[in-house]
């Protein structure tokens, strides 16, 4: 049958697996035999089954290494991977103070720095499983979350460190992860982890894991379930996460003010007969001061409590002999607290009162605005902001052998995610009532009934999401005809994808969230795609792809890819590509909408919001954000290159690659923390807004007729617009390197290596205006080397973690822009695995991992503007692991 007739019994083949998997009938994907037994591999960033990526760069982080590492979750896995920005060496969740009304809940990686990471509700670099896209989760974010894979079946991890729309649609702005999954397991496997922190001693996490599985003739069927439990930190059980700001002379101070002891003013009056001032020049009259500004950020979370159950199966069967189904499920379920400062309220000043009849000389005492803490009362229970997700994924593959070569490969994809987020609150017009009602006092709220505080607590920010996914995709690859550098490869497919989110949002008692109804959304988008790779000399491959997309609700796009690879040596290859890329807005940007907050208590004359044109009066003492998607959002879009070379010589492997993207249409939105967006984004930045416009900003948002009953445009000092939108642009450039060593030695195996990448443009542009971004707020440089020895049944591994020096996006307390040092930091891997003569310890394996060994701590930064972070970098300082593992 010729190469064409294949393809069209293949593709008549794939429309019945197809109609099978739309029935409910699960198929996956295995590893493929050739006619020697030996298995081809489908390799990330390419469809075609045992053939490397021509022209792009790849990098495979083996189960040695994850094994070595001592991770958890999936998401520390991240943290090996020097190009994946917002991971490597440093926190490998959200940042607590990034989870806020916007619904950012997850840790989406982020290859190449690329800006706006937590902007747009799907990521720019594309995550898969075993090849697939599966179910996102979020609240208002559409993205993969890691974790939903053990660690305990994970295989591996491969990094394309380039745009791969053309192969796999949209998402893959900055590149691919692949996280690939056991194929098979036989037996029963336990696995448990504890883990202590000595540098912060509340650290406490522990995790166990059992796998069992068995294998028969024509296939094998696996599954493990395990679970996660991690203590939180707070900000105050460091030594560098602090609320403190500094003056001009260096004296450090805190400045929130709803505080357990009050804080505000009283304002005296003098009658001098014709009436009443508080002129500081009249005897005894003025503004006095109560109390002493507090520190919120103590007690804030660094990192969050964490409750996870994870289970993963797996079938594969030999249905024929060329037919092989393989079967994955999933089901996860994860839980997130966070804790905060006890709720507190902050009063307007109170119009005076004055006596009837006064006489010349006496004094009145009114109140004017008090900022207090419900925590003063001592039955008063805070509670945490709760964040959830509960996922389940079923992937079935059929894999079709046409003979010569040829495959079919049909995929279904079914999930579906429920996700929850939960801020407390302060019913704040209930507050005030209270007050003015003469049942709560707030210099002494102590002396309140607790059923008042419950009463004015009993309020929280809720926001539910609910996605579901479905994909069904056929891909059809083989040989063509014969070149002098081998056969000429074709790879060709059909893809659908179906989502649907919804998503409610409530500011009201606890629980009326459950009487919204959702808001929902739909999505499908149809793909037809290529891939042809022709070797046209032993030295020559050239390889293109190219794919076409047809979404429902924005319209089409086709993105190219080409790549080249030249090997002018046995052991050197040059290889280079160009390709375009995009990220797509998700269903959930037209299911949600939204949302409204504030911060109140912050702001005060002397010291409010940066104001650099001079607009605010000096009113009010609220911040409020709007925060979410935006209307008529836009594609972001990518062209990308890349040129560099692999070295094998001997026992070495060394190379490089030069990249260069240029990101446009960026989803973005302000940092109020950043003083540059006041200047850039002056149009998103409003100062004391008047009634009506508030008004009509409020309507708006999905809870601003419930905010719009808590909160007077007179409280706002400043409105900030961080709604996301298509206002931003990056151009950016970097070179990756590497350098591994591996040989025997009488000692053992010896392994050596060194992997890095260096930024070396990045320009953002924002409204126009083009701003130089290299080394400010990431490191320019960064870099992981490692020494490992394998002898026998030990094996050990020490790593070494380098994030180069930058400059903070926030100067210090004197305005000066900050140098921030390299962080360096020390892992050290022991493992001990019993030989199969050891009795009943056979099959036994002892890890011990020490993480930042020399107790390593970020950067202290004197900061003279509130709520911003006083320190550069993360860590956990030392933390101890301990692991075991039995098979039986």
């Amino acid at each position: 049958m010729s190469a064409i007739g294949k393809l069209r019994a293949g593709i008549a083949l794939s429309g019945l697996a197809v109609s099978l998997a739309t029935t409910g009938t699960a198929y996956a994907q295995d590893d493929e035999t050739d006619d020697s037994g030996a298995p081809e591999i489908v390799v990330t960033g390419t469809l075609i089954r045992g053939t490397e990526v021509v022209g792009s760069q790849t990098i495979a982080v083996d189960r040695e290494a994850i094994t070595q590492q001592g991770s958890t979750t999936t998401n520390e896995i991240l943290q090996l991977v020097p190009q994946i920005s917002n991971t490597f060496n440093g926190r490998f969740e959200v940042d607590p103070r990034g989870i806020t009304g916007a619904g950012v809940s997850i840790q989406r990686p982020n290859l190449r720095s690329l800006p706006g990471i937590n902007s747009a509700s799907g990521g720019t670099t594309l995550v898969l499983v075993d090849g697939a896209r599966v179910t996102p989760v979020g609240i208002q974010q559409s993205a993969v979350d890691v974790d939903i894979i053990p660690a305990a079946v994970l295989e591996g991890m491969d990094v394309v460190t380039d745009g791969g729309s053309s192969l796999y649609g949209a998402d893959a702005v900055a590149g691919v992860l692949n996280f690939r999954t056991r194929r098979s397991f036989e037996g029963v496997k336990v696995d448990a982890n504890y883990g202590f922190g000595t540098t912060l001693s509340h650290f406490d996490q522990w995790d166990a894991a059992v796998t069992a599985g068995t294998s028969w003739a024509t296939g094998n069927a696996y599954i493990s379930a395990g679970h996660v439990r991690r203590d939180a930190v707070l900000n105050g059980e460091t030594d560098w996460a602090t609320g403190e700001i500094y003056d001009a002379d260096g004296n450090p101070s805190f400045t929130n003010t709803q505080c357990i002891e009050p804080v505000g003013s009283e304002i005296r009056y003098f009658f001098f007969g014709a009436g009443w001032t508080n002129s500081s020049q009249a005897p005894g009259a003025g503004v006095f001061p109560i109390g002493d500004a507090c520190d919120h950020t103590a007690a804030g979370t660094y990192l969050p409590k964490l409750k996870r159950s994870n289970v993963f199966a797996s079938l594969s069967q030999e249905v024929a002999d060329n037919i092989d189904l393989r079967v994955t499920a999933y089901w996860v379920k994860r839980d997130l607290s966070l804790f905060g400062y006890p709720r507190g309220y902050s009063t307007p000043a109170a119009a005076p009162v004055f006596p009837a009849n006064p006489t010349i000389g006496q004094i009145h005492s009114s109140l004017g605005g008090i900022g207090f803490s419900f925590g003063a009362h001592p039955d008063y229970e805070e509670s945490s902001t709760r964040i959830g997700l509960e996922t389940w994924g079923v992937t079935p593959e059929l894999n079709i052998d046409l003979g010569g070569g040829w495959q079919v490969s049909n995929k279904l994809h079914v999930g579906r995610s429920t996700n929850f987020q939960r801020t407390p609150g302060v019913n704040q017009a209930l507050a005030q009532d209270y007050i003015d009602g003469g049942e709560l006092n707030p210099i002494n709220v102590a002396a309140a009934d607790i059923a008042v505080i419950n009463d004015i607590t009993d309020f929280e920010t809720a926001q539910d999401s609910i996605h579901e996914f479905t994909l069904v995709r056929s891909v059809a690859d083989g040989p063509l005809f014969a070149l002098e550098g081998g056969d000429a490869k074709l790879a060709v497919g059909v893809e659908y994808q179906g989502s649907s989110a919804q998503y409610r949002a409530a500011t009201n008692r606890t629980g009326v969230i459950g009487t919204v109804p959702y808001n929902r959304a739909e999505r499908h988008a149809k793909s037809v795609f290529g891939e042809l790779v022709l070797p046209l000399a032993d030295w020559l491959d050239v390889a293109g792809s190219l794919r076409y997309d047809d979404y429902s609700d924005f319209g089409s796009t086709t993105n190219p890819n080409v790549g080249v690879k030249i090997k002018p040596f046995s052991w050197l290859q040059l290889y280079g590509h160009w390709n375009t890329s995009f990220n797509a807005p998700n269903a959930i940007d037209t299911a949600a909408r939204p949302v409204g907050r504030f911060v109140c208590g912050i702001y005060s004359p002397g010291q409010g919001p940066q104001d650099p044109f001079g607009k605010w009066d000096e009113t009010g003492t609220c911040a409020f954000l709007a925060e979410g998607p935006n209307e008529g959002l836009r594609p972001q879009t990518a062209e990308s290159w890349a040129i560099g070379f692999e070295a094998t010589p001997g026992n070495f492997r060394f190379g490089g690659q030069f990249y260069s993207i240029d990101f446009d249409n960026v989803l973005g939105a302000v940092d109020a923390g950043n003083a540059d967006t006041y200047v850039t984004n002056p149009e998103l930045y409003f100062y004391n807004p008047s009634e009506a416009f508030f008004a009509e900003f409020l309507s708006g948002l999905a809870n601003g007729a419930e905010l719009a009953e808590q909160i007077s445009f007179d409280d706002i000092a400043l409105l900030v617009d961080r709604r996301t939108s298509n206002i931003e642009a990056a151009k950016l450039e970097g070179v990756d390197f590497h350098v591994y060593f591996n040989t025997p030695t009488s000692f053992g195996n010896l392994s050596l290596g060194l992997n890095g990448t260096k930024q070396t443009k990045s320009v953002r542009i924002s409204a126009g205006e083009a701003s130089n971004q290299l080394g400010l707020g990431t490191p320019e440089l960064t870099a992981t080397a490692f020494a490992g020895l394998n002898a026998g049944p030990v094996s050990t591994r020490v790593t070494v973690n380098f994030s180069g020096k930058y400059t903070s996006s926030n100067p210090d307390f004197l305005g000066n822009d900050v140098t921030v040092d390299p962080f360096v930091t020390t892992n050290l891997f022991l493992g001990y695995r019993f030989e199969e003569d050891s009795g009943a310890l056979a099959g036994t394996s002892l890890r011990l991992n020490v993480d930042n060994v020399f107790e390593e701590t970020p950067q202290r930064i004197m900061r003279g503007t509130p709520n911003t972070i006083t320190y550069e970098g993360w860590t956990l300082g030392r933390v101890i692991k301990l692991g075991i593992s039995k098979e039986f």
